[in-house]
């Protein structure tokens, strides 16, 4: 077999399977969407233990900033690429996600529910987007996607993204709690949160040479004021503030569903609905192509 039909084989392979598996996700994606369809969207003041469909405004006393547009917020998603090059072909190619969040309140005008975010599945407004390495004018830059209205416009300088990556996220992690951070000398700071600090010295924290060549930083964000959407389990939240804080929504064990969405109710069940086609007949497309080329092609002989 000669290299040429051995990399067709391999392509077919691989497609063949790539179809399956997107086949098979798009049956997860429709069970996504039948679950939100048969839970109907309740005031807050009305969820109950189990799975819960409810819409309102995020709120609460603790908040983050955002890595890349130092905005304030409950969750935040940075998805970094970095530009490569590989045998004359050069992209964007993924480098590391980060993520960090702070439990927050939705409300509506019948009340509030205390809402840990972490394990959800986010289709958040991009707060946004920046390179660092490339000083030249980009129009995608200028144009790309929806921003939040609500974003900073001071967003962060070039050297601070390269700290980022250097750190591997760590240090944006302990800036982000003002608790957390140095008011003087080491002495002030409480023994865990210097060793805190200790570490992110040892793994490189601020080092240029870790964050060397050209990146892109796209961000996601929760943030104060805006309107989600959210389906998850509610659970009895075990450190209330009062009487009216004793729900909270998370990631079920026996229900996965949890989505976060800045989409209204119709919105996400069209999408959802759509994602689930395009994988199904797609993927099942993609596989049969696959697998009749491979057959017709060891007919042949040049397999």
């Amino acid at each position: 077999m000669s290299r040429q039909n051995w990399q067709i084989d391999a392509l077919l392979m691989l497609g063949f399977g790539t179809g399956l598996y997107t086949f098979f996700k798009g049956f997860r994606v429709y069970r996504e969407y039948r679950v939100l369809e048969d839970t109907p969207e309740v005031p807050i003041r009305s969820v109950a233990m189990g799975l819960v469909h409810v819409h309102g405004t995020a709120t609460g006393k603790m908040t983050l900033t955002g890595p890349v547009s130092h905005s304030p917020c409950f969750f935040y998603k940075v998805d970094i690429e970095k530009w490569e090059r590989d045998h004359n072909r050069s992209g964007w190619r993924h480098y590391r996600t980060d993520t960090n969040a702070v439990r927050f309140y939705l409300e509506d005008s019948t009340g509030r529910v205390l809402v840990d975010s972490r394990l959800a599945e986010y289709d958040l407004v991009r707060s946004g987007r920046r390179e660092v390495g490339d000083s030249g004018f980009s129009l995608r830059r200028l144009l790309a996607g929806r921003r939040n209205p609500r974003a900073s416009e001071s967003g962060a300088t070039e050297q601070e993204l390269r700290d980022y990556v250097a750190s591997g996220g760590f240090g944006q992690v302990v800036r982000s709690f003002p608790e957390l951070t140095m008011t003087g000398g080491g002495a002030q700071t409480p023994g865990v949160i210097g060793e805190v600090f200790a570490y992110a010295r040892t793994i490189g924290f601020g080092s240029v040479d870790a964050a060397l060549g050209r990146f892109r930083f796209t961000e996601y964000c929760i943030v104060p004021g805006e309107s989600y959407t959210i389906t998850g389990t509610c659970v009895e939240n075990l450190h209330p503030e009062d009487e009216h804080d004793r729900n909270l929504i998370v990631k079920g064990e026996s229900e996965p569903t949890f989505l976060i969405s800045w989409k209204e109710e119709k919105q996400i069940e069209s999408g959802l609905r759509w994602r689930a086609l395009l994988y199904i007949f797609g993927g099942a497309a993609m596989a049969v192509v696959c697998l009749y080329l491979f057959i017709v092609l060891v007919r042949l002989g040049w397999i």
